[in-house]
């Protein structure tokens, strides 16, 4: 059961993944921690890739013997942990217990696995030689089962779509990066293919096949992935609320309107919601207040966890939008600014005590209008940068207010992608 998920127990065999994701470096570094690693994320992002990297590394940088290495994916078959270990230490000729070295396993999609959550902490609470890692698709099957069972025992990673930095890199453009002034027009093309590119499979592909690929991987996780999570009765609702929000990156969470529009009642829309952002489907962002209580009870926003959705989803999105959910993903954001008299800004940043308004404006010229909100929001919340993301004005600007002054950045939207 347990030797065809191993193949680097043959000598001389290593899986050689050349191109790395940013996020393996953070992993490695947890590799010494006693805690179980988990790396949890949305299908094809490339979880596996990542533990078989970690595999090598093991093997060749930390010198660990290959036999003292176990992988095991729950794809296909689910068997007990116990039943995995008990092959491995017949295939040892010996037990894991009595091994004085430290003993890796990397168990992957582990929530197709019942009750895997008690069946890892026994190992955990009694094989200290055993050090854990664990990928996943879902993020409430680590999220509940780590509050009820493994608190203290797991710490938690997600693998998100590629970065347009990270793009570029599994281009083998690199140079682009160490020279953006010198590739600027070359860059600003790619950044139209990355938009709706950000998984690695689909990186030189069509927009057409593109969007089949991404049709593909968001049918399985509606039909297949999320029913064997979530008590669905109506998958096709699931598609209906993607398309919505695809419709309109950035609404508002209005579940009554929504309810009435979609045909169904409010509980089962909100559960729906919820279901969808934890399969990592979409992304939801708090109206922002000094009082974190104030934003969870007021209206969302809501958008597509990436832009490579928009093909399937809506392939006659607006640039402008699609922009927005872009910046939003690429930010991180938590929150947006929403007044009652409707004054907006669409993300703040809010990091070491620092806040951080930005607004998207992803056109030619950019009019004084454009910036009345985020001065607004700055006065306010005595902030004193503020950016907006631009099509191509790349330029600083200083506004005085009141007894200071205000810094207004003006980004093009490849250039806040890529991180320069």
């Amino acid at each position: 059961m347990i030797e065809k998920h191993n193949f680097h127990w043959r000598e001389g065999f290593f899986y050689d993944f050349p191109k790395k994701r940013n996020l393996l470096n953070d992993l490695i570094n947890e590799i010494k921690t006693k805690q179980i690693i988990s790396l949890i994320g949305l299908r094809r992002t490339g979880k596996t890739t990542i533990l078989k990297q970690l595999i090598d590394h093991l093997i060749k940088s930390e010198k660990i013997k290959r036999e003292h290495i176990l992988f095991y994916s729950f794809d296909e078959e689910q068997p007990k942990i116990e039943e995995i270990i008990h092959e491995y230490e017949t295939k040892l000729g010996k037990e894991v217990l009595k091994i004085k070295d430290k003993i890796y396993v990397f168990l992957d999609e582990i929530q197709k696995l019942e009750n895997w959550q008690n069946q890892i902490k026994y190992y955990y609470d009694n094989y200290a030689n055993i050090k854990f890692f664990i990928s996943g698709s879902a993020s409430l099957f680590i999220k509940k089962h780590t509050l009820e069972s493994l608190a203290g025992r797991i710490y938690e990673f997600t693998l998100k779509p590629l970065s347009f930095r990270e793009f570029l890199i599994f281009k083998d453009k690199e140079e682009m990066i160490k020279k953006p002034g010198l590739f600027q027009e070359s860059i600003k093309k790619e950044f139209l293919a990355y938009q709706k590119r950000q998984f690695i499979e689909t990186i030189n592909e069509s927009e057409e096949k593109t969007g089949q690929y991404v049709k593909t991987m968001i049918e399985k996780i509606v039909y297949q992935d999320i029913p064997k999570i979530f008590p669905v009765e109506n998958q096709e609702l699931l598609l209906k609320i993607l398309k919505v929000i695809a419709s309109n990156p950035g609404m508002l969470s209005d579940y009554d309107s929504l309810s009435n529009e979609l045909g169904t009642n409010r509980v089962t829309l909100s559960n729906y919601f919820y279901y969808l952002e934890e399969s990592f489907l979409i992304k939801k962002i708090y109206n922002f207040s000094k009082n974190r209580l104030t934003s969870e009870k007021k209206m969302k926003k809501l958008y597509l966890n990436t832009t490579s959705f928009f093909p399937f989803l809506n392939d006659n999105i607006d640039e402008a939008k699609l922009i927005e959910n872009l910046i939003v993903i690429t930010s991180g954001a938590k929150f947006f600014w929403r007044t009652p008299q409707k004054y907006e800004v669409d993300i703040i940043l809010d990091k070491n005590n620092k806040i951080l308004p930005i607004e998207a404006k992803y056109k030619e010229h950019v009019t004084g209008k454009d910036l009345k909100n985020l001065l607004r929001f700055c006065e306010k919340f005595n902030a004193k940068e503020a950016v907006i993301i631009t099509k191509n004005k790349d330029e600083k600007k200083e506004f005085k207010k009141n007894e200071g002054k205000i810094t207004i950045k003006f980004i093009p939207a490849w250039k806040f992608c890529l991180g320069i």
